[in-house]
Order: C-alpha cells, then structure tokens, then sequence
C-alpha cells in the first residue's frame, strides 16, 4: 500500500499514540460517537452489522474490535442475531490473532456505564487484545473492606433483586434462541402454476436453487403467518393478509447460503439449519401484477411439472410440492 508522506506521519501517529500518552488528550476532544462514523479502510470483516476492525490506537500489535454499526449502548440491547454473530467473532477472534500475530492468550475487555467508558456516547464495543504478559494492563488495585466470603454473602444477601433482575430481562431483553425459523408459500394461480423467485445475488444459494417466497422470521410478537405475509410482500408485492393460509409442511431444513464478505473480497458457502414452514396460497388470479424486490430480483411462474423437472428446484421443494391436489 503506497502512502503520501503526510499519510505515513499520521499512521505513525496512530501507531504511537498511547505509548506517547497523547491518546488522553485526543478521546476528549472528539466530539461524536466514532463508532458510529467507522472507517472503511480499517475494517477487514464484517456480518449482520457487526463489524472487525482495528483500533486506531492500539494497546499491542493485533489489537481490534467488535463493533456493532447500530448504535447501542448495552449488551442487552443485542438482537439474539447481533449476539450470535459476536460469540462467533470471540472465538474468530482468539484464533486470527495467534494465527497472525503468534500470540495465544486473548483478553476481551467491554466497557459499561458513563464512568467506565471514555469513548463519546457510549456505543457499545468490545476490545479484542493480544495477550502476551501481565504488565499489559496493570490495575490499581484497592484497599479491601471485605473477605471473600464477606463479598460472596453480600451477593447471596442480595438474591431478591438478584432474582428481579433476572426476571426483568427474560421479560424485556430475552430474544428467541436456537434454530432459525424460516417460512415460505406455494402460490398457485387459476393457470395452476406456481411462483417461484430468483434469489439476490447477496442472498444466493449454493447450490443456486430457485425458491418459494418467504424468507427468515423476525417478530416473534405476531404470529408466523403475519411475517410471511410481510415477506411476501417485500418480496413480491403481494398483500396476503386476510387469505386463506395452509400448512402443507413443518420440517427442520438446511441450506448453505453464499456469503459474501466485501472486505476480504471473497464469497463462500455457509451451512444453516433452520425450522422450516412451508404454507400454500391456491387460486391466485395469473394476472396479478408483481413486483419483485428485497432479496428477489425476478418472479417466475412454472407448471407443476416444469417445477418437479427443473434443475434449479430443490428436491425439499419437490417434495413439498409432489403432493399437491391440483
């Protein structure tokens, strides 16, 4: 990478900046939330919104962060996919740096709370830094007033809010874990043919299937068939609230999905396993105008048989379909 001679001192100012102690000065006069206004050139991955990318004044060689790009100020704030997709960094994390920087020992440091963070507005972030030896963070440490016994009885005594606490999140924070639920419709017009759509390359299947639309759920405060009804119509333009929905199947799919990762310049295939609803729509009149959008880019309409013979149908599909009453 070439650099003008005024980008190099400026590296080297990054580079330098804690060891020289001018990092105090330069978080106080921001002035915004960094985080929120990340640069591109210093992030090398990236996945539902969460993003790696390397602090600008590093404590060690290799240090980086998680950061998620929407603006939260709390762990507990994470959608479960935003949660799930950090687990996953951790421990990418831990791997990369000793695979890059031949240093095995990691500490993940997060900051909460006005007094703990010096960053501007508290967006929340996670430090990943490559332990080497105990003098890296050194800690002030305090004059104790309790045991440990003493500390762990003031815990114990505490157990009613403890409880409260633990009851206000599940009521309040706690998102749906597990499997992925996924549904889709069979959409049969009075032609009795079915609507199928071409995946957006940013949402492609390997291998390259058609598909029924539908997609993943994400409001579990309605029920099941309003969200397809919104995918649906994101992805087509059809409006199917208030029509007859039926389940034709409820099954535990897998897929891999393409990835695609802008920052390393790459695409590759990741497998995913889903609870999977497939529901049928019948009678929809031919000439029904659609309007393919979101991760649809083209709708097409196959026979039955054209459906079961077509390369691009998968056979979960096929089978789906096989026993339909036409």
């Amino acid at each position: 990478m070439k650099l003008s001679s005024e980008d190099q001192k400026k590296q080297a100012y990054y580079r330098d900046a804690r060891f020289t102690e001018q990092y105090d000065s330069i978080w106080k006069s921001v002035g915004k939330c960094v985080f929120c206004d990340l640069r591109e050139k210093y992030i090398f991955f990236e996945e539902n919104d969460i993003v790696m990318t390397v602090s600008l004044y590093a404590y060690i060689d290799g240090h980086f962060m998680i950061v998620p790009r929407r603006h939260i100020r709390s762990p507990k704030e994470l959608s479960q996919l935003e949660w799930d997709t950090i687990r996953k960094f951790f421990y990418i994390a831990k791997k990369l740096i000793r695979e890059v920087h031949s240093i095995k020992g990691l500490q993940l440091v997060q900051k909460d709370g006005s007094d703990a963070q010096s960053t501007v507005d508290q967006h929340l972030h996670f430090h990943c830094i490559p332990f080497d030896a105990p003098d890296l963070c050194e800690w002030n440490y305090r004059k104790l007033a309790f045991t440990p016994l003493e500390n762990a009885e003031l815990y114990r005594r505490a157990g009613k809010k403890l409880i409260t606490h633990d009851l206000k999140f599940e009521e309040k924070y706690k998102h749906p874990s597990g499997l992925r639920i996924v549904a889709d419709v069979v959409i049969v017009n009075d032609k009795k043919q079915i609507l199928f759509q071409e995946r957006a390359d940013h949402v492609r299947l390997s291998p390259n299937y058609l598909t029924l639309p539908g997609g993943g759920l994400e409001n579990f405060d309605v029920s099941l068939e309003t969200e397809l009804a919104r995918e649906v119509l994101e992805e087509t333009g059809m409006q199917l609230t208030g029509k007859k929905l039926s389940l034709l199947a409820s099954r535990i799919g897998s897929l891999k999905v393409v990835r695609q990762s802008v920052h390393l310049k790459a695409r590759y295939a990741v497998n995913t396993r889903f609870m999977w609803n497939t529901y049928l729509l019948k009678d929809i009149p031919a000439a029904t105008e659609l309007t393919p959008g979101d991760d649809c880019k083209e709708l097409l309409w196959l026979t039955y048989d054209e459906a079961m013979q077509h390369p691009r149908v998968s056979s979960e599909v096929r089978e789906t379909i096989q026993g339909l009453k036409w």
